[in-house]
């Protein structure tokens, strides 16, 4: 996109680039801190107007960070039907600055579902407190929507925030616990799980303070608990082929909530990244239809 503006923005605890793109969508890059002082850098999309507009926040999965895949294309997307978009790096997704893959492996190593939880909570934090999208978001609209485990993030920290007005989960995992007993006994004897049998390909692998957070906090984490305190407007999107997160889950989750505001859309022959590992494999002819099923909802649920 042609960068057509152009300015900075900077203060005590987040700086912001802001740019107009040759759409007429404001692209703001931002970075915030959390309270161990660890950047969360994110992307703000709007469309330049005087009226505030509700705000989509997306959490990306595990593996994935902002710029990953078809995150930018949905942000872009949301931002061109009138919402404000925001995708943002977990403080330990192992993303540095801006970059296009993971490179600190000490961080992802280091990485913990709560540290998400709070992570998320720091960017709810940014938006109402006005250091993001001041003047352009209307904060009795702020929307969760997460991919994958980030659906599973954004249920515990929907049932918890009651600033949080509505919650939309892509392919969402119910629970965080998902290695068998030897895997586990493997990582607490090395200290570390690998994610690859041969470490020359690939040396991402798991910290042990993952393993203690899943096993010690499994209460505070447990997705399926929290789906009885969700009360907003709940939109659960799931592929009947999907074989990463498979349909049970997506079942109990709709089974386990007592939220009267929820809908359920299954989609047929579609996976885990809906046809869209690139552009190429469908043109995005089924995540646009999952984009226009997710706006539709929005535009119905949230007043």
């Amino acid at each position: 996109m042609m960068k057509k503006d152009f300015f900075l923005t900077e203060e005590v605890g987040f700086r912001i680039l802001c740019r107009m793109t040759e759409n007429g969508i404001i692209h703001e890059y931002f970075t915030i801190y959390n309270k161990m002082g660890e950047p969360i850098r994110g992307d703000l999309r709007s469309q330049r107007s005087l009226e505030e507009k509700p705000i989509i926040i997306v959490c990306h999965s595990f593996m994935a960070f902002k710029d990953w895949g078809f995150f930018p294309y949905v942000a872009d997307s949301f931002a061109n039907n009138g919402l404000v978009s925001v995708t943002f790096n977990f403080s330990h997704n192992g993303v540095v600055g801006d970059e296009d893959r993971i490179t600190d492996y000490k961080k992802f190593e280091n990485n913990t579902i709560s540290k998400e939880i709070e992570d998320i909570g720091v960017v709810i934090d940014a938006i109402w407190d006005g250091q993001i999208g001041a003047g352009d978001i209307d904060r009795s609209k702020i929307i969760l929507l997460g991919h994958s485990r980030g659906g599973g993030i954004s249920i515990l920290k929907a049932s918890k925030d009651e600033r949080v007005k509505g919650l939309v989960t892509w392919s969402s995992i119910s629970y965080f616990d998902r290695w068998a007993q030897h895997q586990k006994a493997r990582w607490r004897k090395l200290g570390y799980l690998p994610l690859a049998r041969d470490t020359s390909i690939s040396p991402l692998r798991l910290g042990i303070d993952l393993l203690n957070d899943v096993e010690e906090n499994r209460k505070k984490l447990n997705i399926l608990d929290a789906t009885a305190n969700i009360r907003i407007p709940w939109l659960i999107i799931h592929g009947k082929t999907d074989i990463t997160v498979p349909l049970a889950e997506a079942e109990l989750l709709y089974k386990t909530s007592n939220c009267s505001l929820k809908e359920f859309i299954l989609l047929d022959k579609v996976g885990h990244i809906y046809n869209a590992s690139s552009k190429d494999e469908d043109n995005y002819q089924t995540l646009n239809k999952i984009i226009e099923i997710t706006l539709q909802w929005i535009q119905q649920n949230i007043q």
